[in-house]
């Protein structure tokens, strides 16, 4: 079994029940943030369930890769499922990729952002079904979307340093 993925590792994964006291939780135990707040709504699909998913969300630096926390408000996906079988903690880790097909060890695709897509339509971030062989899911996401997200990540927490 080999399990390596082309492109770079960037980011964290978090699954919280509440945005507001996880932003702060992770401020006061591990002197995180600030946190840039994104709330998303889009179309989507978990393993068979297909509609409509929104999340509230809170990006920083941690280190040298970024954390993106996740609340789940509406929808059928694997942040919710995570939350309610496993409870709050990393759920995710996330590479930022040219290629969105790989399937390493021929791991399945289980979820799917259209929110964000690809010229060709495809979603441009996706999670592969990668819990049993690493204990959390991978996310493949398009790289030039990732370096959009980042940059606004990095916008806002220079503009906060000055």
């Amino acid at each position: 079994m080999t399990m390596k993925f082309k492109g770079d590792f960037y980011q964290i994964g978090v699954v919280v029940r509440d945005i507001d006291a996880g932003m702060a939780h992770y401020r006061n135990l591990l002197g995180l943030g600030p946190f840039w707040r994104l709330d998303t709504d889009y179309e989507g699909r978990y393993r068979d369930w297909r509609g409509r998913f929104a999340n509230r969300n809170a990006f920083t630096k941690w280190g040298d890769v970024y954390l993106e926390m996740i609340e789940p408000v509406v929808g059928q996906g694997n942040a919710r499922e995570w939350l309610e079988t496993r409870g709050e903690g990393i759920f995710h880790l996330g590479y930022a990729v040219d290629d969105l097909s790989q399937r390493p060890d021929g791991v399945d695709c289980v979820f799917e952002s259209w929110g964000a897509k690809m010229p060709n339509g495809d979603a441009a971030v996706i999670h592969l079904d990668t819990v049993e062989q690493l204990g959390y899911y991978v996310e493949l996401s398009d790289r030039a979307l990732v370096d959009r997200l980042n940059a606004r990540i990095d916008k806002f927490m220079n503009e906060l340093a000055i």
